[in-house]
């Protein structure tokens, strides 16, 4: 059985505010596809991956109300979650991992897990099962 809207706001409520339906539905579709076989897990993996897709929109989407102009969307994605490749505290320097590569086991669709607790939970689900039960 698909995970539906009401069955994924009920799991996690902290998403029960997000005004972007079709974004939801979208990111729903994705995960109903991705996962399809039918057990607690790939219910578990389908929450997971939603919740992950939402908590990167979120991240780099426009706030509400803010009337979308070229600079105002270029800006959206600037301060997302980024993984630390190295840093240095004398003379302060900080530098980011911009590979997209997580694992040989990960499609490149799944490749920004490493950016939000959803992922990394999801990804952790992946490696526990194996890629061909979750990766079509």
């Amino acid at each position: 059985m698909d995970l539906t809207p009401s069955a994924f706001l009920a799991f996690y409520p902290q998403f029960s505010s997000f005004s972007q339906g079709v974004v939801l539905t979208e990111y729903l579709r994705q995960a109903n596809a991705r996962f399809f076989d039918y057990d607690e897990d790939t219910d578990e993996a389908r929450r997971l991956y939603v919740a992950h897709k939402l908590t990167l929109y979120a991240a780099v989407c426009l706030p509400e109300g803010v009337t979308p102009s070229p600079a105002v969307i270029a800006s959206a994605g600037r301060g997302a979650m980024q993984e630390v490749a190295s840093k240095k505290v004398g003379e302060v320097s900080v530098s980011y991992n911009t590979s997209s590569s997580v694992s040989a086991s990960v499609s490149t669709g799944l490749a920004d897990l490493k950016q939000t607790i959803y992922g990394l939970q999801l990804l952790s689900l992946i490696r526990m099962h194996g890629f061909a039960k979750y990766i079509p």
